[in-house]
């Protein structure tokens, strides 16, 4: 069934990834952002690509659907592994509940993107950063889970496949402690730098998920496809 249902994490990372490109690409010809290219220079942020013109409202049309699909992706997470014999112990709770408040931090970040005052750039910054946190966090559930299914010999997923989301996840890691000194530490620390971990940071965490969808696929036999 869960190989069925492997459009949902294909879904979730294009969505939002095509969005932001088409979005950066509006705001970038339309001359309110600088153009380059944003992994690799950091010129401006992701929100700044869907503050301005059309993309103010293709940003969250892209993204507020997005975050629907990932509260589902979450629920379809702890399903997956009921069937196939885990308990639904701590860990598996918290990973469903992590997943569903970022996607609903995610909703708060996008409806607040663009709005002035102090208030609405506190809710907007709040939003995006719990959004990142728990969507990691929910991660790293999900990959032990994965790991439990693997020792109760119930998951035929690939040791390749396991291995590259796990390293996913340490990059991601990697890139969180970076930012850290570089945004906290370093008295007026240069933006594109902050800008271009945001950019990696999302781009990788977003990935991550058509990953967690070829685990999905792997999970069954050919025959129950």
């Amino acid at each position: 069934m869960y190989a069925r249902r492997a459009w949902l994490p294909v879904v979730v990372t294009l969505l939002p990834t095509l969005t932001v490109a088409v979005c950066y690409a509006l705001s970038a010809s339309g001359g309110y952002i600088p153009a380059c290219n944003p992994l690799l220079e950091g010129c401006t942020s992701i929100s700044s690509s869907g503050r301005h013109g059309a993309a103010y409202w293709l940003f969250k049309a892209g993204v507020i659907p997005t975050a629907a699909l990932l509260a589902v992706f979450w629920l379809w997470c702890r399903s997956w592994f009921l069937s196939l014999g885990l308990a639904d112990s701590f860990g598996l709770r918290a990973m469903l509940w992590l997943g569903v408040i970022s996607a609903a931090f995610l909703v708060l970040y996008s409806v607040f993107l663009g709005s002035s005052g102090e208030i609405y750039q506190l809710l907007r910054r709040f939003g995006v950063t719990v959004h990142f946190s728990f969507s990691y966090l929910a991660q790293v559930l999900l990959l032990n889970r994965l790991w439990d299914a693997r020792r109760a010999g119930v998951l035929p997923v690939p040791n390749a496949l396991t291995t590259l989301m796990f390293a996913t996840t340490l990059l991601l890691f990697a890139f969180a402690l970076y930012s850290i000194p570089v945004g906290q530490l370093i008295p007026d620390p240069d933006d594109t730098i902050i800008n271009t971990i945001e950019w990696n940071f999302a781009l990788l965490l977003i990935g991550w998920y058509l990953l967690a969808g070829l685990a999905w696929r792997a999970s069954v036999t050919p025959e129950a496809r």
